[in-house]
């Protein structure tokens, strides 16, 4: 849990530096996606540009336009697999609705939700891999979202639940979940990748170490 706290805390650290700038990048987000087509490039150039503030670059509004360039065709194939997901998970889900078995319906009900949870769980963690892992294909940062959510599993849940927390109190709170809650995930996600691969890196040096004595 400390993990978490410190990832949240530097996470509302990197907004209140450069407020404006990540307050225009979230709005554009948001009016990206009422608008439907623009929606998933618009999400990779708001992973990229909080990738590089998370790495300590400087980074402005001329980063976010340049990500969402040059990354509107992975972002269509993140789009599209996303939206074939969720129609498979959402439709089942209806479909349950109309099916008899009262027990059997509540079982597989609760088996798709939890399956939709992991879901977004993976995208937390495989969106900024397509910046970390030197390539940009999406099967790669999905596999290296999966592993480091499994030798992470503890710091995951936390800050998923975490998370899920601030955006019910935030959105209580003057619609600030709305205001900044895009760019806040954003900058939580590469923030907690980033100190997952430094923990991986220190263990296996230390690991080296251990076996050079």
């Amino acid at each position: 849990m400390k993990i978490t706290l410190g990832i949240l805390r530097q996470s509302l650290q990197l907004i209140w530096e450069d407020l404006w700038t990540t307050l225009v990048c979230n709005w554009i987000w948001l009016f990206a996606n009422l608008l439907i087509l623009p929606g998933p490039p618009a999400t990779l150039a708001l992973i990229y540009y909080t990738n590089l503030i998370a790495h300590g670059e400087a980074a402005d509004l001329k980063d976010f336009w340049a990500g969402f360039r040059r990354y509107w065709k992975t972002g269509w194939k993140w789009g599209l697999l996303n939206l074939g997901i969720l129609l498979i998970l959402l439709g089942d889900l209806t479909l349950l609705r109309h099916a008899e078995g009262k027990f059997l319906n509540q079982f597989t009900a609760g088996l798709y939700l939890a399956l939709l949870a992991a879901w977004f769980l993976l995208q937390f963690f495989a969106l900024p891999f397509l910046f970390e892992q030197g390539s940009l294909s999406l099967i790669k940062a999905f596999k290296n979202g999966v592993f480091l959510i499994g030798r992470n599993l503890s710091v995951s849940i936390s800050m998923a639940v975490a998370i899920a927390l601030l955006f019910i109190v935030g959105t209580a709170a003057f619609m600030l979940s709305f205001a900044f809650g895009a760019v806040f995930i954003a900058c939580a996600s590469n923030l907690t990748v980033i100190r997952c691969l430094e923990n991986i890196e220190q263990n296996r040096l230390k690991s080296e170490g251990d076996l050079a004595i």
